[in-house]
């Protein structure tokens, strides 16, 4: 039994607000109508309560509270990840123990995430960087990511795909490249190759070396319709062309070594995205860095910008410097 207001249905509103704001509307039970009136749950007896019976206040649950509540109903009470990652319909999990329950625990996810596959991440290995994954439910990891409208076809069992580079994906998209002849040296499949094209490059050079990668670029140069997108498949240190470029994309990490052939792709002026990680501190000593070899190779820094795009590792960031660079002239 809880105690209750009975109001007329033309008085409901106002009561049902100033309950609010008194604090006396008690959210554990439902609202319900009876006949001409609305009745409100109250938290303690006010003048004119009645007592009456109501049934509790159906709450919507959480993804994750669906999930550990459909586990306990299989009789699996073991602790269970509350966050992942799904790139189109596949989901990714932390690294975890499941024990004996892996295949019931991915389909729990898969069924409330809907997902067509589940897999669980330890990490990245090699110079391709090649996610270390294993399938613990469905069949298939090949799918199609949308993001800021642009779509990413790629097997997630083989290509990484960092959800924490969105914000700067989506700031490459949105620069005025009009005209923009771009060089992105380390493409991949079209991290930021293609959100170039969206931001209007009239050419984009795209240089990947690992086959696997390159393959989804053509792929995802093709489904996003972007013809402006010339993909060069080698090392860049190679294939990379020359003075060809206003604007230089290095979405890698320890890129100094390679720098020179992104100076080397400047036309006369232009702006280069380096990418780089940088511990506490340090970005500082990197960016000396940067200078004295845009100074080596015959340029002038004109001016930079550096953002902090994400923590990489404790007290270890990925970093990004935008820097406009010239030709000397002697």
């Amino acid at each position: 039994m809880v105690w209750v207001l009975k109001v007329p249905k033309k008085d409901a509103e106002r009561v049902r607000k100033f309950l609010l704001r008194s604090g006396n509307l008690n959210v554990e039970w439902s609202i319900v109508e009876d006949g001409d009136y609305i009745v409100f749950p109250l938290v303690k007896f006010l003048d004119g309560a009645i007592e009456m019976d109501l049934l509790p206040r159906s709450k919507k649950l959480s993804p994750y509270d669906r999930i550990i509540s459909l586990a306990k109903r299989r009789g699996i009470d073991i602790a269970l990840p509350d966050f992942w990652e799904k790139l189109g319909d596949v989901l990714i999990l932390p690294e975890w123990e499941f024990g004996e329950y892996a295949k019931e625990v991915g389909e729990i996810y898969a069924n409330v995430l809907r997902a067509k596959t589940v897999l669980v991440y330890s990490g990245v290995s090699g110079e391709f960087r090649e996610n270390k994954v294993r399938k613990i439910w469905g069949d298939g990891t090949e799918t199609v990511h949308i993001e800021n409208g642009i779509k990413y076809e790629m097997d997630v069992s083989r290509i990484m795909f960092s959800s924490g580079n969105v914000n700067e994906r989506i700031r490459i998209s949105r620069i005025d490249m009009s005209g923009d002849v771009v060089v992105d040296m380390f493409a991949g499949i079209g991290y930021f190759t293609l959100p170039a094209a969206k931001a209007g490059a009239s050419r984009i050079y795209s240089c990947e070396k690992n086959p696997v990668a390159f393959y989804y670029l053509l792929r995802n140069r093709d489904l996003n319709g972007f013809s402006q997108i010339l993909p060069l498949f080698g090392d860049n240190r190679v294939v990379c062309p020359e003075e060809v470029a206003n604007r230089v994309i290095m979405g890698y990490f320890e890129t100094l070594p390679f720098l020179e052939y992104g100076l080397k792709a400047i036309r006369d002026e232009g702006v280069i995205h380096y990418h780089d990680l940088a511990k506490d501190r340090e970005a500082d000593i990197l960016l000396k860095k940067i200078k004295n070899l845009i100074r080596g190779r015959g340029f002038s820094l004109i001016s930079f910008e550096k953002r902090v795009i994400k923590s990489y590792a404790p007290r270890v960031w990925h970093v990004v410097f935008d820097l406009h660079v010239a030709r000397q002239i002697y």
